[in-house]
């Protein structure tokens, strides 16, 4: 059988699909591009004198200090000081302005003047090396959840470990998904101000804008998600499948991976609860919500406009944009 919305769980509220969307070309900067970057966050880090290695996706400078990773298809750069947890003895970190919530999944944070100077620090370092798209939409700081539990596994305490600065994208009022779709700064407690032991950037360049036509809700789920083969046969065995997420947005692919569009996607959460398989688990994945038909119509082109982002393949079923 094939999917329909009936035969799932929707624990969430349903997108609104326009009758359109754009989509936008993309380009990736060169190494030359990024030079003065790479330059320059080898020094702030002190990675010392870097040596060159040619690999099929990317280009590593690299010390006994730490490295920086230049990937060729999205001018993306991943940077490390190998150094900036060497003193510490375990992974507790001691932060000023922490604060405990005490609430789950929350934990410990940082109070709201901590988080501003911390995300200030790591846009002072990005923003003149380029590294900050300017479709930036929201900058938050996460922290690292730590516990020491006893021989029993009771918890003895709770802290903080490293804290991440993140900076996420948005275009045409949709958000941009994806691990193509970062700006990470990674940073350790300092003494006037946190130490930088990372980051991570991949943001390609938006450039000409086309349409796409999109079609009613369930038509567009056709595309993907309601042709998902392993939902699917869980479904059909008698599984209850609850989606806790189905948002319409953009996707941004990994750094390693050529992307020429910027897309329209569905990002998909969900649980498949026990069943007569004896089997349940949660699963999180990204569905097409324009076929391909749809792109061709538009002059755009690339294999993952034609097959699902997250490598799934869909059921061989006449879907009803066909």
């Amino acid at each position: 059988m094939s999917l329909t919305l009936t035969n799932l769980d929707i624990k969430t509220k349903l997108p609104s699909i326009p009758a359109s969307l754009p989509i936008f070309s993309l380009t990736a900067p060169t190494f030359d591009d990024r030079k003065a970057a790479i330059a320059r966050l080898g020094e702030r880090m002190k990675l010392g004198s870097l040596r060159t290695v040619e690999l099929e996706h990317a280009r590593i400078l690299a010390s006994e200090r730490g490295d920086i990773h230049f990937f060729h298809a999205s001018g993306g750069l991943w940077a490390r000081d190998a150094t900036a947890s060497q003193r510490a003895t375990n992974e507790m970190r001691k932060w000023d302005g922490l604060v405990d919530t005490k609430t789950d999944g929350q934990g410990v944070v940082l109070n709201p003047d901590a988080s501003k100077r911390l995300i200030a620090q790591a846009d002072e370092l990005l923003r003149p090396l380029g590294l900050i798209g300017k479709e930036l939409v929201s900058q938050t700081v996460q922290l690292d959840q730590v516990a020491q539990l006893d021989a029993k596994g009771k918890e003895i305490t709770h802290g903080a470990g490293q804290a991440t600065i993140k900076f996420q994208y948005g275009v045409e009022g949709l958000p941009v998904r994806g691990a193509g779709a970062k700006t990470l700064v990674f940073a350790e407690p300092g003494t006037s101000q946190a130490r930088v032991s990372g980051i991570f950037h991949t943001w390609r360049t938006l450039g000409e804008k086309a349409s796409v036509s999109m079609r009613p809700l369930e038509e567009a789920l056709t595309v993907g998600l309601l042709m998902d083969p392993e939902l699917d046969e869980y479904a059909g065995a008698g599984h209850r499948v609850q989606v806790t997420r189905l948002e319409l947005v953009y996707l941004a692919l990994p750094a390693f991976m050529r992307q020429t569009h910027l897309f329209p996607a569905f990002q998909v959460e969900g649980i498949v609860s026990e069943g007569p398989k004896g089997i349940s688990f949660h699963f999180g994945r990204f569905h097409h919500a324009a076929p391909p038909q749809a792109y061709a119509a538009a002059n755009a082109y690339g294999p993952y406009l034609t097959i699902n982002p997250d490598g799934i393949s869909p059921k061989q079923a006449k879907p009803a944009y066909a």
